[in-house]
């Protein structure tokens, strides 16, 4: 049933009597339908509290969301302006939280007359310390929905900057942006405050297909690297179906270069999950046992005499697809740490590490997010090249087939077979940002690495 306001938004039509709220009906087989062949598997449904006589009610929410509480989740929505009747939202969201999940809340400043800078609104606080304390996270509508008493001036890109250098603590999605117009301007923002995200909203494509939608807005110089991990896509049905949006998405991102269409592809459409993770599905810990790197550790044998101790591991390890880059520093440091713990007055000596592998290489860099994506895609990306012309490819000396001369390649240029590193006062003598890695190509396979760690008797 729907609420009065929700009624009256949809009956809400412009001097030219076209409604400004489009809407179709559908019934809850073709929304699930719907996302099902989109490989899309969370909904998000959004109230819009506009301080109006029209609107979408949080009840209008709480009414779809029951519909199947697998699929959907909630995102409410209150006027915190100060001539607002909401002066008991947070027993109304504590309430609601008991019949449904909720991802998030969304405010509509230039529609409700809401100065998000205003310090003395106490509505505006006491909200998103709320927000903040159940990881929900706020999402700013700018206001392009065409409909009437639109104070742009309150989403303005200064006023929205000042707002978030006051609430570092809490997440925030900026949504409704034009895509032809100040889509460029507010993006910037993410540059300066890394709790800002950003919606792609088909509300505001005027005249361009998703394709060419999503092809602009990856042109932008620095996009792509500053918002991959800060990205969601919206579908606002019944403006457009999530499958033409999916579909766009994967045309546009054809035509990147093989690092930001895999980053994208991967993680545009996951994004929403890393922010609220209480309120999504998450991998139990047995499936994701399956892709642990590390098989076994064996201590292989000690050897000691009156001037050191030499302990050896084999530790086996497995890659999960053809090339990959593992993280070993986490396994290094604690080899070393339950080696120490066995000898407490040794202070120095030897971690050697070694790979028994000829395609495989241990590469040395910093562990920078960025950095260690760029280098793993680089590496899958160069083990895909044809390797046709080259002579190593039909049958090697075992009788079996063989024609990954790039991997052997990739594997003699990067890295090297095996890596000593210091021991100095119980502690690895590396860099500051210094972290090891394994190139493992051909896979997925299991290897394995030889550690020995020597310590020095010092008399």
């Amino acid at each position: 049933e729907k609420s009065e306001k929700l009624r009256n938004l949809l009956k809400l039509k412009n001097r030219e009597g076209r409604e400004y709220f489009y809407h179709r009906k559908i019934s809850l087989e073709d929304e699930l339908v719907e996302l099902n062949c989109s490989n899309i598997d969370i909904g998000l449904v959004q109230a819009m509290d506009l301080g109006r006589e029209y609107g979408i009610t949080n009840s209008d929410v709480i009414n779809v969301v029951k519909k199947n509480l697998a699929i959907f989740r909630g995102v409410l929505s209150y006027n915190l302006s100060k001539n607002s009747d909401n002066k008991d939202f947070i027993s109304d969201l504590r309430k609601i939280e008991k019949d449904i999940k909720i991802a998030g809340t969304a405010l509509y400043p230039s529609y409700t007359n809401l100065d998000l800078t205003d310090d003395k609104n106490t509505n505006i606080k006491e909200l998103l310390s709320y927000c903040n304390k159940n990881q929900y996270f706020i999402k700013i509508d700018v206001g392009n929905q065409f409909m009437p008493e639109n104070k742009a001036e309150l989403t303005s890109y200064t006023k929205l900057k000042s707002f978030f250098s006051l609430y570092s603590e809490n997440v925030f999605i900026l949504s409704g942006l034009d895509i032809s117009g100040d889509f460029n301007l507010y993006y910037q923002l993410l540059k300066s405050f890394n709790n800002v995200w950003i919606e792609i909203d088909p509300r505001t494509f005027g005249g361009m297909t998703p394709t060419d939608c999503f092809k602009q807005v990856f042109a932008l110089k620095g996009f792509i690297q500053n918002c991959w991990h800060r990205l969601l896509i919206g579908s606002a049905t019944p403006t457009l179906e999530i499958s033409q949006m999916v579909r766009g998405f994967l045309e546009a991102t054809e035509e990147l270069s093989f690092s930001q269409k895999c980053i994208l592809r991967t993680w545009a459409h996951r994004n929403v999950i890393r922010l609220n993770y209480p309120v999504f599905p998450s991998l139990n810990e047995a499936y994701l046992s399956r892709y642990n790197p590390i098989l076994k550790i064996n201590k292989d044998y000690i050897i000691e005499n009156n001037n050191e101790i030499d302990i050896t591991y084999i530790v086996k390890l497995r890659s999960y697809s053809i090339t990959q880059l593992i993280f070993l520093t986490k396994l290094i440091d604690n080899l070393l740490e339950e080696t120490l713990k066995k000898f407490p007055n040794l202070q120095n000596g030897e971690f050697f590490i070694r790979s028994f592998h000829t395609t495989t290489s241990l590469i040395t860099n910093e562990h920078e997010y960025g950095n260690y994506l760029d280098l793993h895609y680089m590496f899958a990306e160069s083990s895909m090249k044809n390797c046709s012309q080259f002579l190593h490819t039909v049958r090697a000396l075992e009788n079996r087939a063989d024609f990954n001369h790039y991997d052997h390649e990739m594997a003699s240029t990067y890295g090297s077979r095996q890596l000593t590193i210091p021991i100095l006062n119980r502690k690895l003598e590396i860099g500051g940002r210094e972290n090891y890695y394994v190139l493992v190509t051909f896979g997925p396979r299991t290897f394995n690495l030889l550690i020995q760690i020597r310590l020095i008797k010092e008399n």
